[in-house]
């Protein structure tokens, strides 16, 4: 078996950089990748934008669709899975999307394979210098990957539920949780800054509280960072909202109904 061969045994999913990296040598990068495309019209692999993924031998021929969040992990060196898509890998969604979301600090145009669309969200600046905090470095199929823990995660859909099926699948899938680490959760609460989100994440964990353990200390470090005036967080929504007088917020009525059920 030839060095180009083991490597692609052992690495289901891999770049050109990491290809000549490992087997560079003496070999340009030109001619590593006249290899890669010899082996892309035998149908040993499929490329998705500049990431290179091996079929298996059992698939050569029919159709194949890449592992997406093992694509994904690729299309940024600095790429975590993050958002609704994390909560996906941590088998805590309550829906499977088409689309996957990764974060990067540079921001990469998306692309569509196979049905998958492959979308870049730009690290928030809060996080610039930090852009691991709140992340775990897993391993998928022998190939590491960076996801977001779950407590990350549920602040991203909380901040940007428009990117995770709306409100309620937030709330479905926190109803999934086993716990939150509550250390985790406001590690990265401080590090994000976001006033409304100590708010947002406080008046849903209350909600929860009993279920997932949620301690009236953390209630109450979230309540003291609340707005000062009362802060719509859903500007876009048109439809009857509610004042939560507690958590100093106004939500959407549907938003409301949705937590009361979800829990």
């Amino acid at each position: 078996m030839g060095a180009l061969e083991e490597f692609l045994r052992k690495h289901p999913v891999f770049t050109l950089g990491e290809l000549k990296e490992a087997l560079g040598g003496g070999r340009s990068v030109k001619t590593l990748y006249n290899l890669l495309q010899h082996h892309k019209r035998a149908g040993h692999i499929v490329q998705v934008d500049g990431v290179y993924c091996v079929v298996p031998p059992s698939l050569q021929g029919e159709s194949f669709v890449p592992d997406r969040f093992l694509v994904a992990s690729k299309l940024r060196p600095d790429a975590v899975l993050s958002h609704h898509t994390a909560l996906e890998f941590w088998g805590l969604a309550n829906q499977i999307f088409a689309t996957t979301y990764y974060t990067s600090a540079r921001y990469r145009r998306p692309l569509t394979y196979q049905g998958i669309r492959y979308v870049c969200l730009l690290l928030p600046k809060s996080l610039k210098g930090k852009p691991f905090l709140s992340t775990v470095l897993s391993e998928k199929e022998g190939v590491p990957l960076r996801v977001a823990t779950k407590e990350r995660a549920l602040v991203e859909c909380l901040d940007r539920p428009d990117l995770c099926g709306g409100f309620e699948e937030v709330v479905r899938c926190l109803s999934s949780f086993p716990y939150v680490d509550e250390g985790e959760l406001w590690a990265y609460l401080e590090a994000r800054g976001k006033v409304v989100l100590f708010a947002k994440v406080g008046w849903v964990l209350e909600t929860f509280k009993e279920q997932l353990f949620i301690s009236d200390e953390l209630l109450s470090k979230l309540r003291r960072r609340i707005p000062s005036s009362p802060v719509a967080i859903d500007r876009s929504f048109r439809g009857r909202k509610r004042f939560v007088r507690s958590w100093n917020i106004v939500v959407p009525i549907s938003w409301k109904t949705s937590l009361e059920g979800g829990c």
